[in-house]
């Protein structure tokens, strides 16, 4: 018997043992639990502050849905279980993009991309989404789960500065417009049918953006007419503003001062560009351009071109109307001479500058080329005076193709009556 009691009591001892160290155990595991509980609580709580969840069957009927998924979208949770995901779809969203997105996840990859969805007071909400699948043993998705990060605010913000900026743009086109009619007023009509300048001429006027650094001025008295093609530094609203202020300048010259020579205007106009404003220019102000008066009764063309360029056509011979080698602007005491040549009925001159042979077009996307365009002009002689002007605007736009406009372009053509 005392034997047997020693046994019961070791026994006893161990049990005692293995059940203190059970107690232990479970303890540790149950603050384990607790503390992974925890930790999937916040983790879960963090989840749904930030992202909309759901997961859905591979019929695309919701699963789950987080308590992020029912504010934004204003439904229940009730209300969504069991219902396909397409109960948020948007009718603005493309059904390409949900095609995408189907064929994405079905061959068991994740899709990204921004999806506006509807409400359900049929308001609009945006989201960027990313949604992938679950796969099982044989690598087929058995569910999908989608997690979506609320985008609205800047998706409207977006659309307002999209909107701002439409109509900032329309603004600012109706006010080029404006100018670009304006600038037309100073320069003469686009031909002579209704006006009357004795002269038969045309003008080809192509701004790269409404109003051009690109112009021309004209005046007719006595006989005599007076003819300005320039092309001034810079393009748009900065080279229109030049050309009118040199316009301005080359009026007051001729219509006040009563001063035509070619060389007289071009000492003038060089120095009043230099003293436009009270301080000096980071970039010098410069026109390229010529001066040309024509001598009806005599004759007589006296020009002078500063960078300007220009042809004179009789009958199949072009002769190039040569250059000084710097600009209005640039002059600074140098002497800067006109050329006279004899005209003869039916002569004609052509004025333009460097936008049309600067051009890029043809099959190679090359420039048109000083040469290529002389031996246009000599060409051009084949066609009756008037209808030079559409045959040239219609060479100029096949010649573009559809490569962009590169600079302003404009061209004067005159014939001898």
């Amino acid at each position: 018997m005392s034997i047997l009691s020693a046994d019961l009591v070791k026994l006893v001892q161990e049990l005692s043992q293995h059940l203190s160290q059970y107690e232990t155990s479970y303890a540790t595991l149950q603050e384990r639990m607790e503390a992974l509980e925890r930790e999937l609580r916040d983790r879960t709580n963090l989840v749904d502050a930030f992202a909309i969840v759901s997961e859905a069957d591979t019929r695309g009927v919701i699963t789950y849905a987080n308590k992020k998924f029912c504010e934004v979208s204003q439904y229940s949770l009730d209300e969504l279980i069991g219902k396909p995901h397409n109960i948020i779809r948007h009718p603005d969203m493309p059904k390409s993009v949900f095609k995408e997105l189907w064929d994405t996840i079905k061959a068991g990859k994740i899709w990204q991309g921004e999806v506006k969805n509807r409400r359900k007071d049929g308001s609009h909400y945006w989201v960027y989404a990313t949604v992938g699948p679950l796969l099982d043993a044989d690598g087929y998705p058995y569910r999908y789960i989608s997690m979506r990060i609320d985008i609205t605010k800047q998706k409207d913000l977006e659309e307002a500065l999209r909107r701002e900026r439409a109509l900032i743009a329309e603004e600012l086109r109706t006010n080029l417009e404006f100018a670009g009619r304006l600038q037309q007023l100073l320069m003469p009509p686009l031909s002579n049918e209704s006006t009357s300048f004795s002269i038969p001429y045309f003008v080809l006027h192509k701004p790269l953006q409404i109003v051009s650094g690109d112009f021309v001025w004209m005046h007719e008295d006595k006989g005599r007419v007076l003819i300005f093609v320039g092309d001034s530094i810079g393009h748009g609203v900065s080279g229109a503003f030049v050309s009118t202020l040199f316009i301005e300048n080359l009026r007051h010259l001729v219509l006040e001062r009563g001063i035509w020579s070619p060389e007289m205007l071009a000492e003038e106009l060089d120095t009043r560009l230099g003293q436009l404003f009270r301080q000096k220019l980071p970039t010098p102000l410069t026109v390229d351009g010529t001066i040309a008066l024509i001598d009806l009764q005599r004759r007589k063309l006296s020009f002078l071109s500063m960078r300007g360029k220009g042809a004179w056509v009789r009958g199949g011979l072009v002769t190039r109307l040569d250059p000084h080698p710097f600009s209005f602007g640039e002059l600074l005491g140098r002497a800067a001479t006109e050329t006279s040549l004899e005209l003869a009925r039916g002569d004609r001159l052509y004025f333009y500058s460097d936008g049309v042979q600067d051009q890029l077009g043809g099959p190679q996307g090359k420039r048109w080329g000083t040469r290529a365009w002389l031996e246009y002009l000599r060409d051009l002689q084949n066609i009756p005076f008037p209808q030079q002007k559409q045959i040239l605007e219609d060479t100029i736009h096949s010649w573009q193709g559809e490569n962009q406009q590169m600079d302003d372009i404009l061209v004067i053509g005159l014939e001898i009556p």
